[in-house]
Order: structure tokens, then C-alpha cells, then sequence
């Protein structure tokens, strides 16, 4: 699958999926990223069927997230610390994801097969009782949620073998109560239920500090109900019934003239204090002191084993916690793009040989003609104006169900048409990154240079105008880089810096990969290079490899020709050609609109 039809693939999932139509998916650079408006994932090997496993599945994760995930609450979530957030998290991913499975089936295998990766990988890895106890616990969470509630069967094993564990730990009761507020997950409905649980289950483990277990009530009861009782009532209760009621029936009975004081002062007086001075001293003595005793000793161990326990998951920090599965599948797949960028031997031949770029240059001892561009960059800022922000968009429907009632069309409801509720959705223009690149080689003329120079400080500063759009300016020849304007300057400040001489050969394919490198990196949305040149390229064929790649990443690039009737290299790039810098907001006009609207 090329990654065209595979970026349109995931665009039209991303619509169907999030109900929004302002969600863009970008597959270009290294990084993985969000800014909650567009999802940007990095180029691997698109005949790797583990990378294209891992990108779908952190499609349909990501874009549950932008649909069903409250950020306010995950802020609010990491303020309460490492464990309380990794716990939170975990709950939010499975609700957040169950939602995508029931909206969109298809993105069950997705996640499926996700999960199946990260298993493979060791994300998800079955635990020991060699766990740290906020790990063991969140296991347990995460485990439980995406094997019971989301069908997630490949962890059925690590679930059952946390819940084993876990159990040891704490009792049978509270990880009972921990599954029951567990079970209620399919009914949270937003990422601030999945907090207020969270806030639950960290109370049940409070709680169970002052109520250790299943085994302090085992123990305990049964060696005081059973042994001491069965002394008490038994041995003790035998020598009195027995032995003393014989001694005051039967002897007693017989002689109380003679034997009285005898059987009173032997055989009772044995019986008491033998038969149940014995059973008391010894059988009740024993039960009392050895098995209460030693219940009550182990009843205190296993008391101090929990509240360990529940005190080291609250202070647990994120190296006793399972890594966050969204953060571990973008690593994952910056690390396969990052392969891929190095296994390509061309790529490494540009990288060997990309220029640097310096901030200094002894160069600037050229013209530009700063009155003019100041006068000309109104124009070209008004119709960049109109182009960009042109792709604002407001769409209105009507349906039979709303708030705001469209009065124009009431008439209708006689005739059965009870379409009257009015919504509107507007999308907004996309953020830009534009890196202007200019030829300074020995090539150019003093003339071309300054209307070169004049051009590039016209179309910064008209830039600098725009809300959304940030703007660099770099020079090229054969040597190191110079940059003019980085994107954190305005243009006003730097404005000397236009003053550019020239020096040196043409190498456009270098630079132009340099610069696309650089652009890759950006977080905007919309990606430009506006090359301004007068001729030949000394080096077509890294420059039809920097071409290929802007195209890859979707970088848009626009020529603009210095009197030169054809740019070589570019022969397939639509080309702007001016022969004063007059004419460059009129020209620039229609090329920008084709190349941003695509």
C-alpha cells in the first residue's frame, strides 16, 4: 500500500470515526504528535505489516481520544500524581476505547491486533510476584478492562494470574470490591468518570488499612472459638461436671460424716485443682496463650503487609508503572521510521552531505530595497489573507432534532417537512510553516540578487501579518546554510540580514532537503517552501530526491523564477517567473492558492 491511499484511508476513517471533518491525519517526519485538531505519525516501511498494525491501531486510539477524552480532567489527573493518573488512565483508555469499538466495529482488530504488539514487545508482560505493588494493582486495572470489558481475550492469562497475585496481597474481599467498581467501566460516560473512579478505588485501598483480610478473621476466630472454647467447655467444664459433681454425689452422698472432709478436701479438692486447674492452666492456657496468641501476631504481620502495600502504591513513582500504551506505541513508531530513514542509502548519502546552517554571514553586503518591500508586502499579505484563511469553512445542516430553531423554515413542517433545527460547524484555517529558500549562487547578478533579496523580505513580511503562520528565510549556494530569519524573529527585526551578496555554486537539492528535514519537524498543519532562484540546480539528483520527499511528507513547494524561463529539476513544479519584483503579489496569487488548497 503507498502512502497516498494509505492517508486516505486513514482521512476518511478519521471523519467516520470522530464526526469531525476538521480532524487532519499527517503521515510525515519522525514524530508522533497531537495538537487535538490533527494526528501527525512518522514514515516507516509500509510493507511492514508491524508498523502498518501499530498505525492503525494508534489511529483508532488517538482519534477516540480527540473525540471522547476530556483533557481537563487528565490535567487534573496528573496533579494527583503518578500512580492516581497511570490508574486513571488505564480506565479512561478502555472506556475510551470500548466507545470507538461500538461506534466503528471495525476497530476491534484494530486495537486487537495493537494489543497483540504489545504483548509481542513486552508492553503488556505477565506478571510475577516479584511486581511492585502499584504495578501488580494497575496490571489488575488495565488487565481486567481490556480482557472482560473489551474482548481483549490475549490477556486473559496475565488477568487472571494479577488477580491471583493481588489476592495474596490484600484478601479476597477488596480485589472482589476492586472488580465490582471495575465492572461498572461500560457505564462511564466521560474522562471525568473515569477520574471519579479512579478516586473510588483509591479510597477502597484506604480502607483497607484498618481491615487487613479474609485471614485475620480465619485465624483469630477460629483459635479462640475452637481450641480456648473447647478448653473452656470441654476439659474445664468436664473435671467441674465430672469429676467434682462425682466427688459431692457419689462420696459426699455416702459418708458425709467421714469421707466429707476427704472427698471435699481430696477428691474435690483434686478435681479442682488437678482435673480443672489443668485444663484451665493447661488446655485453655494453651489455646489462649499459643494459638490466639500467634493468630493475633500474624493477624498484626498480615495488617502491616497491607497497609505496606496500599502505602507504596500511593507513593509509587512512574518507574514502578506500567509505561502509558499510547506513549509506547508513538516510540515505537518513531523508532521504525528512524530505521527506515537510516536502512535507505541515498538518505544517508544527503544526510553525509547536507549543508549546516549558520546564523553568521560575511556576506551581507548586498542591496535590498526595504521601502519597497515594506510597500509590497501589504498586497501580498491581503491575498494570502484571502487564500488561507479562505479555508475557514462553516457548514449548516438541518435536521429534525436541535437547539435553535430556523424560522424560515417552519413553513415547511405542513408539508412534512420537519427539517427545522439548524447546527453549524465551522472549521478553521490550518497553522502554516513557510521556509523560504533563496539562490544566492555566482549565477545570480547584482540585479537578480537584489530582487531576490527584495522578493524574500516582501513575502517574510507579509507573513508576519498572518495569525497562524510562521516564516524562516534561508540562503543557498555551495557552501553552509545562512539564515536570514529563523521562525522565531520577526521579520522587522532581522531586516538587515536581506542584504545578501553572491558567492559560490548552485546546490538546490541540498538545501532544499535541509530544509524540508527541518519543516518535517514543525507541529503546523500546512507545510510550504517558496525556492526562489535563477537557473540550473548543480546537483539534479539530490534535488529529484529532496523533490520525491517533499512529496512523501506533504510539503508543498513553489518556484519562483528570477528571468529564467525554466527551473531545471523543477520541470514538473508549476513556476512563478518575474522579471521585477513589481509583479510579485499579482503572480504569486493564483500558484499559492493551487499549492495550499491541495
Amino acid at each position: 500500500m503507498n502512502k497516498s491511499k494509505l492517508l486516505k484511508r486513514f482521512r476518511m476513517l478519521s471523519r467516520v470515526m470522530s464526526n469531525r471533518g476538521d480532524i487532519t491525519i499527517n503521515l510525515t517526519g519522525n514524530r508522533c504528535y497531537t495538537d487535538y485538531n490533527s494526528i501527525t505519525l512518522p514514515v516507516g516501511d509500509l510493507e511492514n505489516p508491524d508498523y502498518l498494525e501499530l498505525l492503525e491501531g494508534a489511529i483508532d486510539h488517538e482519534v477516540g481520544h480527540l473525540r471522547w477524552t476530556d483533557r481537563t480532567w487528565t490535567a487534573k489527573s496528573y496533579e494527583k500524581g503518578a500512580f492516581f493518573n497511570a490508574i486513571r488512565n488505564g480506565i479512561e483508555d478502555i472506556r475510551m476505547e470500548r466507545m470507538v469499538c461500538l461506534e466503528w466495529p471495525g476497530a476491534i482488530l484494530n486495537l486487537s491486533k495493537m494489543v497483540t504488539q504489545g504483548i509481542k514487545k513486552g508492553w503488556f508482560s505477565k506478571p510475577t510476584d516479584s511486581f511492585p505493588p502499584s504495578l501488580l494493582l494497575q496490571a489488575v486495572v488495565v488487565y481486567y478492562g481490556r480482557y472482560k470489558i473489551n474482548d481483549q481475550v490475549q490477556l486473559k492469562e496475565f488477568c487472571e494470574i494479577a488477580i491471583a497475585l493481588l489476592t495474596d496481597c490484600i484478601g479476597q474481599k477488596p480485589v472482589h470490591d476492586l472488580i465490582l467498581l471495575l465492572d461498572t467501566i461500560p457505564a462511564l460516560r466521560s474522562n471525568q468518570h473515569s477520574y471519579e473512579l479512579t478516586e473510588q478505588i483509591i479510597q477502597l485501598l484506604k480502607k483497607i488499612e484498618f481491615k487487613p483480610g479474609d485471614s485475620q478473621g480465619d485465624d483469630s476466630d477460629d483459635s479462640q472459638g475452637d481450641d480456648s472454647g473447647d478448653s473452656q467447655g470441654d476439659d474445664l467444664g468436664d473435671s467441674q461436671g465430672d469429676d467434682l459433681g462425682d466427688s459431692q454425689g457419689d462420696d459426699l452422698g455416702d459418708s458425709q460424716g467421714d469421707d466429707s472432709g476427704d472427698s471435699q478436701g481430696d477428691d474435690s479438692g483434686d478435681s479442682q485443682g488437678d482435673d480443672s486447674g489443668d485444663s484451665q492452666g493447661n488446655d485453655s492456657g494453651d489455646s489462649q496463650g499459643n494459638d490466639s496468641g500467634d493468630s493475633q501476631g500474624q493477624n498484626s504481620s498480615v495488617s502491616q503487609q497491607v497497609i505496606n502495600f496500599v502505602n507504596e502504591c500511593l507513593n509509587a513513582d512512574e518507574s514502578q508503572l506500567m509505561a502509558d500504551l499510547h506513549e509506547q506505541v508513538n516510540n515505537e513508531l518513531e523508532k521504525m521510521a528512524d530505521e527506515v530513514r537510516s536502512s535507505n542509502d541515498m538518505e544517508q548519502q544527503i544526510d553525509f552531505n547536507a549543508p549546516l546552517i549558520s546564523k553568521n554571514d560575511r556576506g551581507t553586503v548586498g542591496t535590498a530595497e526595504l521601502n519597497l518591500a515594506k510597500r509590497l508586502s501589504t498586497p501580498i499579505s491581503r491575498e494570502l489573507h484571502k487564500i488561507i484563511y479562505g479555508l475557514d469553512r462553516k457548514s449548516v445542516n438541518f435536521s429534525k432534532q436541535g437547539r435553535t430553531v430556523e424560522a424560515n423554515r417552519l413553513a415547511g413542517v405542513k408539508a412534512g417537512n420537519f427539517n427545522v433545527f439548524k447546527s453549524e460547524r465551522i472549521t478553521k484555517a490550518p497553522t502554516m510553516a513557510i521556509s523560504v529558500l533563496v539562490d544566492r549562487s555566482s549565477s545570480m547578478s547584482a540585479f537578480e540578487m537584489n530582487g531576490a533579496n527584495t522578493s524574500a523580505l516582501a513575502i517574510n513580511l507579509a507573513i508576519d501579518k498572518l495569525k497562524g503562520v510562521n516564516s524562516e528565510c534561508i540562503y543557498f549556494s555551495a557552501g553552509d546554510l545562512y539564515e536570514a530569519k529563523c521562525f522565531k524573529s520577526t521579520t522587522k527585526a532581522v531586516k538587515d540580514n536581506f542584504r545578501v551578496s553572491s558567492i559560490g555554486g548552485t546546490h538546490t537539492g541540498l538545501s532544499l532537503y535541509s530544509v524540508i528535514r527541518r519543516l518535517s519537524l514543525r507541529v503546523e498543519q500546512k507545510k510550504v517552501v517558496f525556492i526562489i532562484t535563477d537557473g540550473q540546480a548543480s546537483d539534479l539528483k539530490y534535488l529529484e530526491k529532496s523533490i520525491e520527499m517533499s512529496e512523501l511528507l506533504g510539503i508543498q513547494i513553489v518556484c519562483i523564477g528570477i528571468n529564467t524561463g525554466m527551473l531545471y529539476g523543477f520541470e514538473n513544479q508549476e513556476l512563478l517567473n518575474i522579471q521585477t519584483v513589481e509583479e510579485l503579489p499579482s503572480i504569486l496569487k493564483q500558484v499559492i492558492k493551487n499549492k495550499l488548497i491541495a
